[in-house]
């Protein structure tokens, strides 16, 4: 083993995972010293990298930028794909919809939270891929359709649908929860007719499942 192909391996550190290769940098060091012991490692070896994805190149002492030079000079060298940015992207991109004004008739459809800032009125309806905040009201005849969880600040008086997906650990919470019908998951809820009626003491509410049935709780005991 020559002496550069040592320090290479010092410096620069190759592991596989289920998604790809992880370029692990063991220690501080230039960045022209990182980027020629990636080279080094990868022209060691360079029939074993061809067709390789690399999804991380891990590194406290490299900006962006330069990590970013150092993958396009890999890429132009050797037969080797980055897939990093896609997967980082679809795992912490952060998207929010919101919403001022939901009128009768209208139907919002998102793939990340929704918030809607105002009252949902009836025949409106939110469905979310991820998690549903409403500013005010919901309505009877107002739908939720959520994959995570539901948060209302006042009343809701419509359908409420989180865990849409099949997540049980899915929860709702409202100011006034005084649904006509509630479901979690594949648990569905619903309330009696002697409950469902205007004045109702007001009290902020949670509702979880809890052995297969969705059960309701003052929410100020939970916090």
């Amino acid at each position: 083993m020559s002496f550069k192909e040592f320090n290479t391996r010092e410096l620069v550190e190759f592991k596989g995972s289920k998604r790809g290769i992880i370029v692990n940098i063991k220690k501080e060091a230039s960045f022209e010293e990182i980027k020629q012991s990636i080279i080094n490692r990868l022209e060691s070896s360079v029939g074993f990298f061809n067709g390789a994805k690399i999804c991380e190149i891990n590194c406290d002492c490299l900006s962006d930028i330069q990590i970013l030079e150092i993958k396009e000079h890999i890429s132009s060298r050797f037969d080797v794909e980055f897939i990093d940015d896609e997967y980082k992207k679809e795992k912490y991109e952060f998207k929010t919809k919101y919403v001022n004004n939901l009128r009768s008739g209208e139907n919002i459809e998102f793939d990340g939270d929704v918030v809607v800032m105002n009252d949902m009125k009836s025949g409106s309806q939110v469905s979310s891929k991820s998690n549903v905040v409403v500013m005010g009201n919901v309505d009877p005849g107002a739908r939720i359709v959520a994959n995570g969880n539901v948060i209302i600040m006042g009343s809701v008086k419509g359908f409420v649908h989180a865990g849409s997906d099949g997540n049980e650990s899915a929860y709702v919470v409202a100011n006034h929860l005084d649904a006509r019908i509630l479901q979690i998951a594949n648990n569905i809820a619903e309330a009696p007719e002697d409950e469902f009626f205007e004045g109702k003491t007001i009290n902020p509410e949670i509702a979880f499942v809890s052995d297969g049935t969705i059960v309701i709780e003052n929410y100020s005991n939970k916090v």
